[in-house]
């Protein structure tokens, strides 16, 4: 499937125009050192924020070490079953369920941790800000945000903004049943906790190259880059943020 769509001119000044403001041209630029080496521990902090202030979230609640419901072998069914709030791996840490978003069938499968407390509000996991941001980010290098497949490794949200450690491995199987289902050409991972689960590295480390993941005996360019929501809450990251992306639209080139 054709994913990259073609642009006009007026469309790509404009793509252009609202991301050099993305990335930190409208930041002040500082002589201060800067701690590279925190800026892992940063993303984590922030995953745990609530920007918009609205409570949503119900208490945490213990998870067991296997869903007892068949995972669906379709898109559009697993879609259905999270939304109706199915005891699927990540759906009841909280009460509202958030499934993912975009065709079942995409070129690019996109992975965060979890949703944000305005998406819960708008009822869409692109529906905050995060994912206004990341439609700019995307739009800059000519990919649609609405035809990449976006899911979540928890698609309801814990009150603690974190996703408990011990249920890792099963959502990170469940995000690669979802991966054999969608059959995508590339992948992105937004944050630290999707680059620990589908990489097992870091995040500084991971999003210095265009890196590989292998994945039913097939080898797909995968890019890992800071959470909008890190970029919304530190500006400063964005240039580094573009410098991501620009590595991203030269995939096939590699």
């Amino acid at each position: 499937m054709e994913q990259q769509r073609q642009i006009t001119a007026s469309h790509m000044v404009e793509a252009l125009t609202s991301w050099w403001n993305l990335a930190g041209l409208d930041a002040v630029v500082s002589d201060q050192t800067v701690n590279w080496l925190a800026i892992d521990a940063l993303e984590k902090s922030v995953e745990k924020q609530d920007f918009s202030k609205i409570e949503t979230a119900a208490p945490a609640i213990s998870i067991a070490t296997k869903s007892l419901i068949a995972w669906p072998g379709d898109i559009d069914r697993l879609k259905d079953m999270i939304a109706n709030g199915a005891d699927l791996p990540g759906n009841k840490f909280g009460t509202a369920s958030l499934p993912a978003v975009g065709p079942a069938k995409s070129d690019i499968v996109i992975v965060s941790d979890l949703p944000d407390a305005d998406d819960l509000a708008s009822g869409a996991l692109d529906g905050g800000a995060s994912g206004a941001l990341l439609n700019k980010m995307l739009a800059a290098i000519e990919i649609d945000l609405s035809a990449c497949y976006w899911t979540a490794l928890a698609t309801t949200r814990p009150s603690t903004g974190e996703i408990p450690d011990e249920s890792l491995p099963q959502l990170t199987e469940f995000i690669r049943h979802q991966i054999a289902l969608v059959k995508p050409n590339a992948i992105i991972l937004l944050g630290s906790s999707a680059c620990n689960a589908l990489l097992g590295e870091e995040l500084l480390k991971s999003r210095r190259i265009l890196g590989k993941i292998n994945h039913d005996g097939i080898s797909m360019p995968v890019m890992t880059t800071f959470h909008p929501r890190t970029l919304i809450a530190r500006p400063s990251l964005k240039a580094q943020a573009w410098r991501d992306l620009q590595m991203f639209a030269k995939r096939s080139e590699l």
